[in-house]
């Protein structure tokens, strides 16, 4: 490779059963002037993971051929991390038939994704066009010019009954992919701007500020709230009127401290789950949050009751019976909650992939 002055366009990302379709790539990404990065250019003796940090702090742009394999890669967790702290644009190419799953379902899914399988190496030179594009070597020759392909194997022949595993399941991808296929809106072709391929922070480097998850207020809440606590201080006034002497007021005060939180509790058992969804929290992220959130407002109210308990205006049994009811209730409520969420966040960001990606 030419000396870039370690400045890359693209760091490439793979798994070793690609490495044939990668290098091929690298080879005529290279042929166009493109300054690529790619793990064969780590030299004897190097640290590794020194080695990788710092070509892809030095690269334009992170390009993943992302193949069942993938899903299994500790590496590209963390050079996904390294590339979003950086604002660097992320171009997955799904070379095979298959799609992300847990963490990366929720990295990547509401990226743009380019499709090339069934059959990656049929489309190179549409690949490589695509990325010089990117990189901003593209030029006006055959490959630009030439009308996109519709990245579609042509029908296999009719075989006899005695197909070779190999063949038969061959074919079977083939049938799969045209069914995933199907989601690909044929009418938006990949987007050959960098920026589009930029996650979760500005195109400028700049993070999208992150909104509080723990707990995860918002101003628009107190519109529901103050009236509630308005309304439960009103009605416990009204319902124990004359009860109370101003040497045992902090009893009713206390108690209607205990109904304002528990208002709240429920309220943000109902809300707050579907403010992590809303922002696209993982579900095991927003399971931990909403827990952490639950527990303050449970923390809260046993701080209330161990008051009492000290003033000597509550029993004991009445405590246990708080921590007894409301740590059900805040269980079963934390289950239902996040059994629904599982189920819409793993279908949102299946629909998010499929819907992401892109013919050339």
């Amino acid at each position: 490779m030419a000396d870039t002055g370690n400045r890359y366009d693209i760091f490439v990302s793979y798994r070793r059963a690609d490495r044939e379709l990668v290098a091929s790539v690298v080879r005529r990404l290279e042929q166009r002037g493109v300054a690529v990065w790619y793990d064969a250019n780590i030299e004897g003796g190097a640290d590794w993971r020194e080695t990788i940090v710092e070509a892809l702090t030095n690269s334009r742009m992170l390009a993943i051929f992302f193949s069942e394999e993938c899903n299994n890669s500790r590496q590209l967790k963390k050079e996904l991390a390294v590339a979003d702290s950086l604002a660097k644009p992320v171009v997955p190419i799904l070379i095979e038939n298959t799609q992300p799953r847990g963490a990366y379902l929720y990295e990547l899914a509401d990226r743009n994704w380019i499709q090339v399988f069934p059959d990656p190496m049929a489309h190179i030179d549409e690949l490589v066009e695509h990325l010089a594009a990117l990189a901003g070597k593209s030029d006006d020759g055959p490959a630009a010019k030439r009308p996109p392909s519709v990245l579609k194997s042509a029908p296999a022949p009719q075989a006899a009954n005695d197909d070779t595993l190999e063949e038969k399941e061959k074919k079977l991808d083939e049938a799969i992919g045209e069914l995933i296929s199907e989601a690909v809106d044929p009418g938006r072709a990949a987007p050959k701007a960098a920026d589009a391929y930029v996650g979760r922070v500005g195109s400028s480097g700049t993070p999208i500020r992150k909104l509080p998850d723990i707990p995860p207020f918002r101003y628009i809440d107190w519109l529901f709230l103050i009236p509630g606590f308005i309304a439960i201080a009103a009605w416990q006034l009204i319902t124990t009127a004359g009860q109370y002497t101003p040497d045992t007021s902090d009893r009713g005060v206390a108690i209607i401290a205990l109904y304002c939180l528990a208002f709240a509790g429920i309220y943000g058992a109902v809300v707050f789950p579907v403010r992590y969804y809303l922002r696209c929290r993982p579900v095991l992220v927003a399971l931990m949050k909403y827990l952490a959130t639950s527990a303050m407002f449970f923390l809260a109210g046993a701080g209330v009751m161990l008051s009492g308990l000290d003033r000597g205006y509550m029993q004991g049994e009445d405590f246990i019976g708080f921590l007894r009811i409301f740590g059900l209730a805040w269980v079963f409520l934390s289950l239902i909650a996040f059994a629904i969420y599982g189920v819409l966040a793993g279908q949102r960001a299946i629909r998010s992939f499929r819907s992401n990606i892109r013919k050339l």
